[in-house]
């Protein structure tokens, strides 16, 4: 990697300076004298991406061949599985492993979405880490190698290639480093091009706590309450990414015991467990939700988790085997706890049946960590009540974004006896609410506010994800 010239003298980065047969061919080439400065692989591998763009070598000498889009599209024939650890190839100039190279990139930096955009005069590259969109360092030439690109995704996904004015979405499986992960992939037509959007999920078994997720001590005692009543549902409220799945799957395996049949039925599974029953949705032949519920139920199930309620249908069902003996788990997109009662309410389960039937609502939003390696205090903040508060400076090991990882904020409704009679009463969210924080319910602000005052999470991102919260 070059990083000065001074005097005729070029300073480059390397990681062998005692492979004198490449030192001598480079100083005969540039026709200068070149000093050597020892640094790792992985700083060079760092500075390449940095300065030059992932995969530019790749790109370059595609972009060079008039035909690359066409020959690639010819190259690429397979849907099997890609295993992105392959080295078989790494060396070729090929969409295949620029593709390979941008995923395994994602994979690496724990992002769990990746966007592909086109636009008039570029092509970008954005990773989902931690819930916030970052953009790759890419060579601008990629632009060239956009309908490649495309062609490549939709092999992978066993989608057609021809089709560039419809949406489309897909599946892919890949592996890197012995651990499998799932691509859900959708398509976009736009005016510049085609759109890509792929999901990351990983395949590997789990084995979750609640702590880790980042549950308080109190909070876990009232999780603990709910998920070992023998029938009743349970509901886990929050937008898209915030973490629903993944606590509902630690709940389950907090209960899953030999003498315990779970059955899931989701869309996709996002984890893979032991002694579990889990189903996969394909409504393209029809296998939705209500007809797995109602599959489900002949199997004798003591738990059942449905991944989203999305109709009446599905409610209806779900508040019936609730009623019938089962412990259930369901998720809902609603903005707090009290609001998904209401949610029901609106798609048409009757008061009555969503008042014997709910044992109490889990709401929550993911929020960003501080990063513990550039971690430093600020001033106290007297509007929010806070004493001492933490933020991150920013550093290689978080990309200079001050936050690594990312915690659990909650807020817990049981569903008293009073609670169940304004159910019943139909009651509006916001009562219902005023009425859970009389009897103790800490409120996602509350929560938040409780993890900046541990260092967890810093001022700006409590009011980042609570705004509009009480």
């Amino acid at each position: 990697m070059p990083l000065s010239e001074q005097d005729g003298v070029l300073s480059l980065a390397c990681s062998d300076p005692f492979d004198w047969q490449s030192w001598d061919e480079l100083e005969h080439l540039l026709d200068c004298k070149i000093e050597r400065v020892l640094t790792t692989r992985e700083n060079i591998t760092q500075m390449h991406k940095m300065y030059y763009g992932l995969g530019a070598e790749t790109v370059e000498r595609l972009t060079n061949n008039k035909d690359s889009s066409e020959a690639e599209q010819l190259q690429v024939t397979s849907a099997q599985a890609t295993n992105l650890s392959d080295d078989e190839s790494a060396n070729e100039p090929t969409v295949v492993n620029l593709v390979n190279r941008i995923i395994s990139e994602a994979i690496t930096s724990n992002a769990t979405d990746i966007h592909f955009e086109p636009f008039d005069s570029k092509y970008r590259v954005r990773y989902r880490v931690d819930g916030m969109l970052e953009d790759v360092s890419i060579p601008q030439s990629v632009k060239q190698l956009k309908s490649a690109l495309v062609s490549r995704i939709k092999i992978m996904s066993n989608l057609d290639i021809t089709e560039k004015r419809l949406p489309q979405d897909g599946r892919a499986r890949v592996t890197l480093k012995g651990v499998e992960y799932d691509l859900r992939i959708s398509i976009l037509p736009g005016v510049y091009g085609e759109a890509i959007n792929i999901r990351l999920q990983s395949r590997q078994m789990v084995k979750l706590e609640l702590t880790g997720l980042g549950f308080q001590h109190e909070e876990q005692v009232k999780i603990d309450e709910l998920i070992n009543r023998p029938h009743g549902l349970v509901l886990v409220t929050g937008p898209t990414g915030s973490g629903k799945t993944t606590t509902l799957y630690t709940c389950l395996s907090k209960i899953n015991k030999p003498d315990t049949k779970i059955i899931t039925i989701e869309d996709p599974v996002e984890y893979w467990m032991d002694d579990i029953l889990q189903m996969q949705v394909h409504e393209e032949i029809g296998f939705d939700f209500a007809r797995a519920l109602r599959s489900m139920l002949r199997h004798d199930p003591d738990v059942m988790l449905i991944g989203e309620i999305r109709d009446r249908e599905t409610a209806d069902i779900t508040i019936r085997s609730a009623l019938t003996g089962h412990l259930v788990f369901a998720t809902l997109h609603t903005n707090d706890a009290a609001s998904a009662v209401s949610r029901l309410l609106d798609i048409g389960i009757e008061p009555f049946l969503a008042a014997s039937s709910i044992s109490g609502v889990i709401a929550q939003r993911l929020v960003r960590k501080i990063c513990p390696k550039c971690k430093q205090v600020v001033p106290a903040d007297e509007l929010n009540d806070v004493s001492e508060s933490w933020t991150g400076k920013g550093c290689e090991a978080c990309r200079y974004t001050g936050c690594k990882g990312r915690s659990v904020i909650a807020e817990i409704l049981p569903v008293s006896s009073a609670v169940r009679t304004m159910i019943q009463q139909r009651e509006p969210a916001d009562r219902i609410k005023e009425q859970a924080v009389r009897e103790g319910m800490n409120t996602l602000r509350n929560s938040a506010l409780q993890a900046v005052k541990e260092g967890r999470i810093s001022v700006a991102e409590m009011l980042r994800v609570t705004h509009g919260d009480i």
